[in-house]
């Protein structure tokens, strides 16, 4: 993804997660952030020979495929550490998550036999019964 041109690369690096934050960030290990990587081909940015940061979007598309945490939840996390360490640069960090869960589909909807089937090994008889009347209400 590309960075942007406003921003100066060394104040760039203190907004960017290196790959174990964007791993804590998302709840997986940093090893699989290493291999989201190759897998989904980002470039990572580099500074000297072992520091690799992540850009925003790129955080936000690992988290999207690891489906661990929610990609809303990640997009916030990120807010928060480029807060901690650089606070002139949250808005633009903010604006580059915005930007890309923008660019998400909508989210379409479970098959419904598969939802209700989980609903009710979950909740109660009767919060279950109360919800698929909701749900069943809704879907039409």
């Amino acid at each position: 993804m590309a960075t942007s041109p406003t921003i100066p690369r060394a104040d760039l690096r203190r907004a960017l997660p290196s790959f174990r934050q964007a791993a804590a960030l998302i709840d997986v290990h940093p090893s699989f952030i290493t291999r989201a990587v190759r897998d989904l081909e980002i470039a990572p940015v580099e500074w000297g020979r072992r520091e690799r940061y992540l850009q925003i979007a790129d955080v936000l598309l690992i988290a999207a495929h690891a489906r661990r945490n929610a990609v809303e939840e990640v997009a916030g996390g990120l807010v928060e550490l480029a807060e901690e360490h650089d606070p002139e640069l949250a808005g633009w960090v903010a604006s580059e998550a915005e930007r890309f869960l923008a660019s998400l589909p909508a989210p379409q909807p479970e098959q419904s036999e598969a939802f209700l089937a989980e609903l009710r090994s979950e909740l109660p008889r009767e919060w279950a019964d109360r919800a698929e009347a909701i749900y069943r209400r809704h879907l039409d």
